[in-house]
């Protein structure tokens, strides 16, 4: 193995003044200092990991907390975002184990004892102990879409996005519009109020039975939510589907049961997934900003990492944009 002292004696320099270079420390000639990480990569030198911990009390490893499944298109695209912004500062992802999986052993305890500099969690149940324990801890973390007082949150703006989705839905001249939930936490509490706003806004009575509860990701009971929707005596001709994976399936299974889209309903989708924009009918759905979303997150998390005694917490609020598709249509 390749230790510093080697690349020191092929410059004919000294082990300190290699340190110095390879960790961007010197204000030597340039040249020099070029020359230095040019042979030490040509030897093939890697520091060792565990020295640089001791010697800097950082691990360079972020811990990421995702509870759900990575088919999760939305979330599996914010999580490369994150890893491609924690790779340019040289940092390593590591994801936390499940709870359930080491009950013994808290979210917290498992980023302390893999000596992790920061937590982004990204998806988890946030009315959990083991949670609010992580978030609320010495160790930097990062909430994303809950909000926790005195901590660093980053959000999508899911309030004005339904209300946005409402006006575009008006401007379609549709008047009976229903909303099908996905599991209740605050991404679904945040989105129910921004519908309620949006349709008094915009003069639309919401009738009893028009919002119903469903879940995230599921075609299959997004579907059985419209159908039974489109079986009440002023059935809604829009309807806002709690993302797009359940809106596009839906659109598939209903095509089964002879109901058009838009032609017999019209549906809208959440997230703008890529995949989504690629089907046919291309969904009308909100389209999240995860790059901005992982590019804030990652600052705040660094700030709280590397500025521990200044750092302030802070809540920010990501907007998005509406992308017009095919499956929302005129009345």
């Amino acid at each position: 193995m390749i230790r510093l002292k080697d690349v020191a004696e092929a410059c004919g320099v000294s082990v300190a003044t290699v340190s110095r270079a390879l960790n961007g420390l010197t204000n030597e000639n340039k040249e020099r200092t070029a020359q230095i990480c040019r042979t030490a990569r040509e030897m093939g030198y890697y520091p060792n990991a565990a020295a640089k911990t001791l010697k800097t009390s950082r691990s360079h490893n972020i811990g990421i907390l995702y509870e759900d499944q990575m088919s999760h298109e939305y979330f599996s695209s914010l999580i490369e975002a994150i890893r491609r912004g924690a790779e340019k500062r040289g940092y390593d992802l590591t994801f936390i184990r499940r709870e359930l999986e080491r009950p013994r052993e808290s979210y917290y305890e498992h980023a302390r004892r893999r000596n992790m500099d920061g937590v982004i969690v990204v998806q988890a149940d946030f009315d959990s102990a083991g949670v609010i324990r992580l978030a609320t801890s010495s160790i930097p973390t990062v909430i994303i879409d809950h909000l926790y007082e005195g901590c660093d949150c980053v959000t999508s703006d899911n309030r004005t996005s339904v209300e946005q989705m409402i006006s575009c839905v008006r401007e379609k001249g549709h008047q009976r519009v229903a909303l099908i939930q996905g599991e209740r936490g605050a991404v679904s509490q945040e989105r129910l109020a921004g519908f309620y706003k949006g349709c008094a806004e915009q003069g639309i009575r919401v009738p009893s039975g028009y919002v119903v509860d469903g879940h995230f990701h599921n075609p299959e009971d997004c579907c059985r939510k419209i159908l039974a929707l489109l079986q009440l005596p002023e059935k809604p001709t829009c309807i806002l589907c709690p993302d797009d994976h359940s809106c596009l399936g839906a659109v598939w299974l209903l095509k089964n049961a002879g109901i058009r889209v838009p032609e017999d309903v019209s549906l809208i989708g959440f997230d703008g997934i890529q995949m989504a924009q690629l089907m046919n009918p291309r969904p009308t759905t909100y389209c999240q900003d995860y790059e901005t979303i992982a590019r804030e997150a990652l600052a705040l998390l660094m700030d709280g990492i590397e500025n521990p005694d200044s750092h302030v917490p802070r809540q920010i609020t990501v907007p998005g944009r509406i992308l017009e598709g095919e499956t929302l249509g005129a009345v």
